[in-house]
């Protein structure tokens, strides 16, 4: 067995002897890493730094943190020259400026011989934290109430060229999501005549299936849903949208008065009257009351009459064209 091999497991074996008690130890340096709620954050830390991670408020997608470090070229050939490892208990509470900390060594191991490494913490259990030959998957010793997560570097071979000392690892911090995530309604009344919003009770069903919104906010399972939403006050409205691992789909539903409404598809010259009573030219559609309803249309010496039947939560549009025939003959 060579020295260097030697030197590594005695190093490993005692430091694993050691797990699970105090230990007193110092650093180069703090990085601090404020993880967001999404997304990832990518930081720099030296051989003999530590990464403190602190978790975001809203965790509810959680169920682990994911550390990929790029290893520099040259550590790459020291392999087993640096070794990483997780603490809890951490005194004092870990901040830019400590170097000096007592905590419990949860872990150790050390860096292979390759350009990069994925890590999974775990922060729930059970979880669904998917496997695979490229990751390794650190014990749960967080979970997701822990105030931080503390990441250690530190040197475990002599021998290695001063020089290389000052290489640093270029580490991003990413969450790793359950399988959902949050829809969030956004449902806007019409407004009435007296310019105030027409705020009446509705009923959603998400899926076919009758939802209880906290706050106008549900969650899902990733994939495609239905949201409708059912009134006697407004027309009925149903939308798709996709729910994404983590992340708050925000879907806009512009609720309708029940009460009929009007569109004119007619020409510009056109003269509309309705109930006898001329109305300005518009496409855009407008309310009317339920019931009989007379329209009277004048473009030029053309004069045509229609009657409505308008009913509560239907829609009419009044289609005027005017075409010219050609025919040729011999």
């Amino acid at each position: 067995m060579s020295k260097r091999i030697f030197f590594l497991t005695v190093f490993i074996l005692a430091n694993f002897a050691a797990g699970g008690f105090g230990e007193t130890f110092r650093i180069h340096k703090t990085v601090m890493v404020e993880m967001p709620e999404s997304g990832p954050i990518t930081v720099q830390a030296g051989i003999n730094d530590a990464l403190a991670i602190t978790l975001p408020e809203d965790t509810t997608f959680f169920q682990g943190v994911e550390l990929d470090i790029k290893i520099p070229d040259v550590l790459s050939r020291y392999y087993g020259s640096v070794a990483y490892s997780l603490y809890t208990g951490l005194t004092p509470i870990p901040t830019a400026d400590a170097i000096n900390y007592t905590g419990t060594r949860e872990m150790i191991d050390t860096i292979p011989g390759r350009l990069s490494l994925n890590l999974v913490i775990p922060l729930i259990e059970p979880n669904t934290i998917r496997k695979n030959p490229y990751s390794i998957i650190l014990p749960p010793v967080y979970n997701l109430n822990s105030s931080f997560l503390f990441f250690r570097f530190q040197l475990v071979m002599k021998g290695i060229p001063e020089d290389y000392e000052k290489e640093s690892f270029t580490v991003t911090v990413k969450p790793v999501y359950i399988d959902k995530g949050r829809m969030e309604l956004n449902a806007l009344y019409p407004i009435g005549e007296d310019g105030q919003p027409l705020e009446h009770p509705y009923t959603v069903f998400v899926d076919e299936e009758l939802a209880n919104l906290e706050n106008q906010r549900i969650i899902l399972g990733t994939g495609t849903h239905y949201i409708s939403i059912v009134s006697d006050f407004y027309r009925n409205e149903t939308r798709t949208f996709t729910i994404e691992p983590g992340k708050t789909t925000r879907v806009d539903v512009e609720l309708r008065d029940i009460a009929p409404t009007l569109q004119f598809v007619v020409p510009d010259n056109t003269i509309i009257y309705l109930d006898e009573q001329e109305i300005p030219h518009t496409n855009e559609s407008f309310v009317i009351s339920q019931g009989e309803h007379s329209v009277r249309l004048i473009v030029g010496d053309y004069e045509t009459v229609k009657t409505i039947h308008a009913v509560n939560g239907r829609s009419y549009v009044i289609n005027l064209s005017l075409d010219v025939e050609v025919t040729e003959t011999l």
